[in-house]
């Protein structure tokens, strides 16, 4: 099974409240927690957005997102991007 694990950007922070947020580094340490929990046969891609660009035309058969309320628009984007195309989808 082919799973990839993505970790959306977080958005603009307009709020102060949200400053020490989106200033901080959010390490995609639970996705890293579920890929090591997959059974070796998988095909497993991790993707944090704020180092590397997400290719959006690949096919996996599970695209499971990391989500903040800082970057859900984000998140949401991604997951209905991937769902449009059949496509399951996971975020929490």
């Amino acid at each position: 099974m082919k799973i990839k694990f993505i970790l959306p950007a977080l958005e603009e922070a307009k709020s102060p409240y949200w400053r020490p947020i989106k200033y901080s580094l959010f390490p995609p340490l639970g996705l890293a927690t579920l890929a090591s929990l997959c059974d070796d046969s998988d095909e497993i891609e991790v993707v944090d957005e704020h180092i590397e660009e997400i290719n959006l035309n690949d096919e996996p058969d599970l695209v499971c997102i990391e989500s903040y309320i800082t970057n859900a628009n984000r998140a949401y984007e991604i997951a209905d991007f991937y769902r449009k195309r059949g496509i399951k989808v996971a975020i929490g």
